[in-house]
């Protein structure tokens, strides 16, 4: 570990644009500018460092920033405008539209996040009093941070000489720095303890899962083009399938008895599927849910919300009529006392004690389908609740709730889906039904490559990793409700204006 680079782009300070219908005091953003290209040096604390670098993950649980690329960019979300709410000059409509440049916001601010993130977590790496476990720590979090830079932007900065904060960064191609992802979590596996109680650090489950999905999307980081077509080698398949038995063989973990249980207040302790996640106390919660359920919540429902996203009409019409309990469900101490059902929002709502709930000009409240990205009503759009509020709680802001980023389902589905992959079908198809069985859905009796992707839908929808599926199963760029046939150059975002600006090593991705 002594020749480790340190990575580094010149940040510059973040200014987080108001947004119309949101409360920002619901949102943790931690945002600063470094001087110097590492902190690390004689006298320095590498736990201290080490929190931070943790404390960068809290830029995901954002409505904003990462998770608006990671989902508004899929066929399962979109930011309808209600009149003048919800405009915010145009940010939610391009990004659904695939209609974004350099300058946007977003782009930029998620570059950012995780830029910061990678360099926090290499100055624990080369903090000279850091242990072997910190540095275990640190290499995970850096390769997480790493995924998600090549997952969106296919270029990653690093500094070579840490002397010399005057050096223009040197840039990584999207095949190199896979290559790199994959030697810290390889050191981050040799070093690693396993997961016992405590999720929200850095262990060797929590390594695997990552390990699996840079093998899984290995393909679409090293093809000559990013828009495919992509090459799934049976070695890389097989090294999927190697990371995640070693997840199961661990046997701390299992599919949940009910799916809710993994998103409702208590899923620290009700959910059997928690493999990392940010630790989240009533009162202090640092990167909370609230969100979630804030975003997409009509102002008259309970907790009241911002009147916000919707999922996608064609997304929904995937499900069709079924008794999948991931479609939706009452909750029992939840939907009985405040009204609020999980999972998909459609038609009449109700307050708990089962009144009918009316929009602010006294119209049934009644979400449907029919949305326009430029001119809906209140109503128009169906709903998503996926984290569920605390009835003992609505009035504080932070609720304690685990915001999870890694879940075993997903691993489940990623070796289903690299048996498939490898001709494996007849057990990838056993490994999606014990799932779907699980999930009170009915087993299918063939698989394919489009019921692989409904079926990482049905189970991981508005938690992050649709656009990161689409592009991989090639339908990103198709046609959905309110977006029309996408050019083949945005399953890669631009490198930002602002980074292009300060460093010549970078070539702007192509079609910007």
């Amino acid at each position: 570990m002594k020749n480790i680079n340190i990575y580094w782009l010149l940040l510059i300070p973040l200014t987080m644009m108001g947004l119309a219908c949101t409360d920002l005091e619901d949102v943790a953003l931690d945002a600063e500018s470094f001087d110097r290209p590492s902190e690390a040096g004689a006298g320095s604390d590498p736990a201290g460092l080490l929190q931070g670098a943790y404390n960068q993950l809290n830029g995901f649980s954002d409505q904003a920033g990462l998770y608006a690329l990671l989902e508004h960019t899929s066929d399962e979300m979109q930011g309808p405008t209600r009149g003048t709410d919800w405009s915010d000059f145009g940010v939610w409509r391009q990004l659904h539209l695939h209609a974004w440049d350099p300058s946007h916001e977003y782009v930029f601010s998620a570059w950012n996040t995780l830029n910061l993130g990678q360099l926090r977590a290499t100055q624990v790496i080369e903090a000279p009093g850091a242990t072997e476990k910190q540095k275990a720590e640190a290499s995970f979090l850096r390769a997480v941070f790493l995924f998600y830079i090549v997952d969106l932007y296919g270029q990653v900065p690093i500094r070579l000489d840490l002397d010399d904060p005057e050096e223009i960064p040197t840039v990584l191609s999207r095949s190199e720095a896979t290559d790199r992802i994959i030697d810290d979590l390889d050191f981050a596996v040799a070093n690693l303890p396993a997961l016992t109680n405590n999720t929200g650090v850095a262990t060797l489950e929590a390594a695997h899962f990552l390990r699996a999905k840079v093998y899984l999307n290995r393909a679409v980081y090293t093809a000559a083009s990013a828009s495919g077509p992509y090459d799934f080698s049976n070695a890389d398949m097989q090294e999927v399938i190697n990371s995640v038995d070693a997840i199961i063989g661990t046997g701390s973990l299992s599919l949940s008895d009910s799916y809710w249980d993994n998103f409702i207040p208590t899923n620290r302790t009700a959910s059997t599927e928690i493999i990392f996640a940010r630790r989240n106390e009533i009162g202090n919660a640092i990167a909370s849910v609230q969100n979630r359920f804030k975003m997409t919540l009509h102002y008259n429902q309970t907790p009241d919300g911002w009147n916000g996203f919707t999922t996608v009409a064609d997304f929904y019409n995937k499900w069709g009529d079924t008794d999948d309990e991931r479609k939706g469900e009452a909750i029992q101490g939840i939907t009985d006392r405040i009204g609020l059902r999980a999972g998909f929002l459609e038609g009449q709502q109700y307050a708990g004690d089962g009144t009918p709930l009316t929009d602010r000009g006294g119209a049934p409240l009644v979400f449907t389908p029919d949305v326009s990205l430029l001119y809906s009503n209140e109503r128009q759009g169906i709903r998503v609740i996926k984290y569920l509020p605390d009835p003992d709680n609505l009035q504080q802001d932070l609720i304690g709730t685990d915001y999870i980023l890694f879940r075993f389902a997903d691993a489940w589905l990623m070796k289903a889906e690299a048996l498939f992959r490898s001709g494996n079908t007849a057990e990838a198809l056993s490994m999606v039904n014990e799932l779907r069985i699980k999930r009170d859905a009915d087993p299918l009796t063939s698989l394919s490559e489009s019921a692989l992707l409904d079926e990482r839908g049905f189970e991981l929808y508005w938690e992050g990793w649709r656009r990161n599926d689409q592009i991989r199963f090639g339908t990103f760029l198709e046609a959905y409700q309110n977006k029309e046939v996408s050019p083949m150059h945005v399953v890669l975002f631009p490198i930002p204006q602002r980074a292009m600006d300060t460093n010549p090593n970078f070539t702007q991705n192509p079609g910007y």
